[in-house]
């Protein structure tokens, strides 16, 4: 097909928090398990039928599963059984699998992972080393860069990339999971230092580039090709004030602006300071924080015996003398620079991939 359906980074894991256990009617058998995991499970029906509406094959970026090297035995079989049954239920979808670094058992550079099992589902490619795909019927090329720490290994695989896909009479599509510097994440849109440059994917040469692993939606370099997909469901306040789903890629309307974002409509995360004639509605549809002072948080209790869906954090206020060069705007990632400058010097950069890794999980 000439249209694709992109998502990325599902993260499909029984998340504790804001979390409920349920009976859920899981194909034909019923299964107990949270209502998160539920959410995931309708979300990845969404991408299907979204696929079939749409008349086009799907694309997924990476990190389908959020527990590296130890998913549990309940959320694999959900996770297998979705897509296979999705891919009975839509004849005519391709699906094509790109392995993140939660896929994967270790940092060793191409490792074994989560998803090998995938490929026995007729029409799924699972897309574990970098290579090129060709579906021939559509003229599509899929130039495919899965996760990996070898950094260098793969930007020679992108360099042999561009000289294949010099050959105009087919689409050249880029797909990875990786980390491009400059990229924002976080609803503050703090920016990371990543091990590529937006030049290193060559954007010129390639249709579309879609990225996974950063999980901030946005396109990179200015310019209108290159991009990040964003995870498909909020997981956490990390992901607060932003808008998840999946973008459409026609590959005939290339040139002609961004490709269409469609969002998928979830429970979002959400911080409340205060209460208002809305905050009901907010509650019931919604994962509550609410950050009150001491004196407004009694303001809530009803609504917290009411429902699962909230937290309560008293709001403090805290006088100190500044000791680093940071300030009330600071980022993360400055305040670990300033204050590895200050104390630990040597240790800046290993300092500086700890936070980036953990920002990213």
């Amino acid at each position: 097909m000439s249209k694709f359906i992109v998502f990325s980074d599902l993260h499909l894991h029984s998340f504790d928090d804001f979390s409920k256990q349920v009976t859920y009617d899981f194909y034909g058998k019923n299964i107990t398990t949270t209502d998160r995991v539920v959410d995931q499970i309708k979300t990845i029906d969404k991408v299907f039928d979204l696929a079939e509406d749409n008349e086009a094959d799907i694309i997924f970026c990476g990190d389908f599963f959020h527990s590296r090297g130890r998913v549990a035995t309940q959320i694999f079989n959900i996770g297998f059984k979705s897509i296979y049954e999705n891919m009975k239920m839509h004849p005519k979808v391709n699906l094509y699998m790109l392995v993140g670094n939660h896929d994967q058992k270790d940092a060793t550079r191409l490792p074994e992972h989560s998803l090998e099992a995938f490929k026995a589902i007729d029409r799924v490619v699972v897309l574990d080393e970098p290579t090129t795909y060709l579906d021939v019927s559509e003229g599509v090329r899929i130039c495919a860069l899965p996760y990996s720490d070898d950094i260098e290994f793969l930007k020679e695989k992108i360099k042999e990339f561009t000289e294949v896909v010099k050959d105009e009479s087919w689409y050249n599509l880029l797909i990875g999971h990786i980390g491009v510097d400059g990229s924002e994440v976080g609803r503050y849109s703090h920016r990371l230092e990543g091990a590529f440059s937006v030049g290193d994917l060559h954007p010129d040469k390639f249709d579309y580039i879609c990225l996974g692993h950063y999980h901030k939606r946005q396109f990179l370099g200015g310019t209108d090709n290159t991009f990040y997909v964003g995870n498909t469901i909020q997981q956490s306040f990390s992901d607060e004030g932003q808008d998840k789903g999946v973008f459409l890629l026609d590959l005939e309307n290339i040139g002609y602006g961004k490709p269409e974002f469609i969002p998928i409509d979830n429970k979002k995360f959400i911080t409340l300071t205060e209460v208002n004639e809305n905050t009901q509605d907010i509650v019931d549809n919604n994962y509550v924080r609410f950050v009150l002072p001491q004196d407004k948080a009694q303001e809530v209790e009803t609504f917290k015996e009411e429902s699962d869906n909230i937290r309560v954090e008293i709001q403090k206020e805290y006088k100190s003398e500044t000791r680093i060069d940071i300030g009330v705007g600071s980022n993360e990632e400055q305040i670990v620079s300033a204050y590895a400058d200050e104390y630990y010097p040597k240790s800046k950069q290993k300092a500086i991939d700890i936070l980036k890794e953990a920002m990213t999980t």
